[in-house]
């Protein structure tokens, strides 16, 4: 029937009209809008693009719609159908299909280079997305910006029942401590506009790192939020950033770029681990801050210069405390200022299946002897015993210290003591 109202349609719009039968399947009342009742109707379908009244194997006459109306043979009739007009038909047919497949938009896919891609293919999570809109006349040229999470949020109301919106974490920043994160919503499948929207948000809620030498942070740290727990380190020039995938996207837009970072806990919750990470660059203190609360001098001993002090900050404001004034109760360890006694979990090395074998007892039992002799020969070189520790040298070193041995002028050396844990070999 809804089709014959179509056919009736084309043929004069002033005869009738289909769309007040489709109004009876499709239409739904505002009670039944506010309980999401409209997602379950069916769709208004052009049921006259593949299908035309006669047009069939059993070609059926309509007098009035497809054939003369006659008063002498009103009667509806069956007529046979030549195989021209059955081909023709199919033919119709598979160019309307053929029409919608190439007349329909495809999605055109810019090729990226595999450093830019995102976390996972081709979606946009972990790739750049530029600068954000200006706010108030200030622009972002500098800025780059990072989708960090894009998830679909659902909340249960009382009128319009489960309503799911898209959620889309982002964090901007300009590479130079200044950078800034937010949740941007937007409708159901509006995956774009809430990442527009977390941008524009971003940059309005910026922050500043203060970074050391303008690539990693001033002292190692610890932070959590819920069950994610964040161990930061700092490492030297040249390290990189050994951290969580989410983490290197928020160095990279803070400027951070030498830092090892443990994260224990919920490794999922990417909005808690982004709030722990940021919340603990901001709890950062300088050298000077912290020459200036304790009233001492700040000492760096790094192991690229061996481990030789160096001042790096002294108290200019407050005064400089002598060692009567320094109590027992004052820390002076670094590591204990902002770790809260808490340390990354390390677990021991898993020994080796062979450990227990006779095989390897016994190999261990004939390079026992000879467990110091590297140490050795480093301590002989520095102490200028021997010129070079070569062949000869070993040989002639061995043969004064056996001369020695024998005249009681060195002890004897003590047995190993393994030979009550393996047997020796004849």
């Amino acid at each position: 029937l809804v089709s014959i109202l179509d056919f009736i349609k084309e043929i004069n719009p002033d005869l009738g009209t289909s769309g007040e039968l489709w109004k009876t399947i499709t239409s739904v009342s505002k009670a039944g809008q506010k309980k999401g009742r409209m997602t379950t109707r069916q769709p208004i379908r052009p049921l006259n693009r593949f299908y035309r009244i006669g047009l069939s194997p059993m070609k059926v006459q309509f007098p009035g719609l497809n054939a003369p109306l006659t008063t002498k043979d009103p009667d509806i009739k069956i007529v046979d159908q030549s195989e021209d007009e059955i081909k023709e038909g199919q033919l119709s047919v598979r160019n309307i299909l053929q029409e919608q497949k190439s007349g329909g938009k495809r999605r055109f896919r810019e090729k990226l280079h595999p450093m830019e891609r995102g976390f996972s293919g081709t979606q946009l999570v972990g790739q750049k997305l530029g600068a954000p809109a200006p706010v108030d006349g200030v622009s972002f040229d500098d800025f780059q910006s990072y989708c960090l999470e894009i998830k679909r949020t659902s909340n249960m109301t009382k009128v319009f029942g489960r309503v799911h919106t898209m959620a889309a974490l982002v964090i901007t920043g300009n590479g130079q401590g200044l950078a800034g994160y937010a949740v941007g919503k937007a409708p159901l499948h509006r995956t774009t506009t809430a990442i527009v929207n977390g941008m524009n948000m971003a940059a309005r809620k910026l922050f500043y790192v203060d970074l050391l030498e303008g690539r990693t942070i001033y002292q190692d740290f610890y932070a959590e939020c819920r069950n994610t727990r964040v161990f930061a380190q700092r490492r030297p020039h040249g390290f990189g950033l050994t951290c969580h995938p989410r983490l290197i996207k928020i160095c990279e837009a803070i400027g951070i770029k030498d830092i090892y970072v443990k994260v224990e806990g919920s490794t999922k919750n990417y909005l808690a681990l982004t709030h722990a990470f940021v919340t603990g660059l901001l709890n950062q203190e300088s050298h000077q801050q912290l020459a200036e609360r304790k009233g001492l001098h700040v000492v760096e001993m790094s192991p690229s210069r061996h481990f030789l002090p160096q001042v790096v900050a002294s108290p200019v404001l407050t005064p400089l405390r002598g060692e009567d004034d320094i109590e027992d109760i004052d820390r002076l360890n670094l590591d204990d200022f902002y770790g809260e006694g808490r340390y990354p979990l390390r677990k021991p090395k898993p020994l080796p299946f062979y450990v227990d074998t006779p095989g390897h007892k016994e190999a261990v039992w004939r390079k026992h002897p000879f467990r110091n002799h590297e140490e050795v020969m480093i301590r002989l070189l520095a102490d200028g015993v021997v010129p070079r520790w070569t062949r000869n040298e070993r040989k002639r070193w061995s043969e004064e210290r056996h001369e020695k041995m024998l005249a009681g002028i060195e002890q004897l050396p003590k047995g190993i003591g393994l030979s009550g844990v393996v047997v020796k070999p004849n």
